[in-house]
């Protein structure tokens, strides 16, 4: 190569600028970010599938054993048309405790699915409430959002299991919401049937669609409840017999 082949292939190779410098570390960054979150979603999921082992199979809860376990255990929900959602129902002193952290009380990007603190229980309260993460894998309630169309909905039979220590319970979903997160739904505390049928006269009429199925002040009823945006996602439902 001579003297001006080299000056001109010298000349072509342009010096890395301080944009695609920073280009490249944003990148780098991101890839980071984006493999820590799915490590820890993984991670999160672990606790989970050991719980189910251990005490959810054969069709029932081990609530002896999980109990013994797990104090802040005090429920089992399990949905028939999300095989997802699957999981042990934490209650903590307050509603803040469980979001960010898993059954064992460590710190986790999953959280647990819980009991709003204000209730004396899933399945004695008038209206028991029941919160979980909107995870982007699927996992905690990531796809309780499935409820918002109404044909999938109507191809399931959308209904969930509540185990308790004292008993197992099943739940017919009547309504399904999207809310601000000062929304009467998150009301609790009902003694007074009157009051409580006009609370849930209104859940039904605020209803994204008709589900069909009727509810009443003397129905007990458990709202599920996850993030949507900055609003919140609300799945009501009330006991039945089967």
């Amino acid at each position: 190569m001579g003297r001006h082949d080299a000056a001109h292939s010298s000349a072509n190779r342009r010096p890395i600028t301080i944009v695609q410098v920073v280009l490249l570390a944003v990148a780098a960054i991101a890839l980071i970010w984006v493999g820590a979150k799915l490590i820890g979603y993984s991670q999160g999921q672990q606790i989970y599938r050991s719980m189910q082992s251990a005490y959810a199979q054969d069709g029932g809860v081990d609530f002896s054993a999980l109990a013994n376990d797990y104090p802040g255990a005090v429920a089992w929900i399990r949905m028939d048309d999300l095989e997802t959602i699957d999981y042990p129902v934490m209650q903590g002193k307050d509603n803040d405790f469980y979001l960010h952290n898993d059954p064992k009380g460590n710190s986790s990007v999953d959280g647990s699915i819980f009991l709003d603190y204000r209730n004396n229980a899933v399945n004695t309260d008038m209206h028991s409430i029941v919160y979980g993460h909107n995870m982007r894998d699927g996992s905690m309630f990531g796809t309780l959002k499935s409820y918002t169309d109404q044909d999938f909905y109507k191809k399931g039979t959308g209904k969930f299991t509540v185990f308790t220590p004292t008993g197992t319970y099943r739940y017919q979903i009547f309504a399904i919401n999207i809310v601000d997160p000062t929304d009467d739904t998150f009301l609790v505390g009902f003694n007074d049937t009157k009051a409580f049928g006009t609370f849930v006269d209104q859940l039904k009429a605020d209803s994204m669609y008709d589900t069909g199925v009727s509810a009443t002040g003397y129905d007990q009823i458990v709202t599920l409840s996850t993030c949507s945006s900055s609003d919140r996602l609300v799945v009501s439902a009330k006991r039945v017999r089967e």
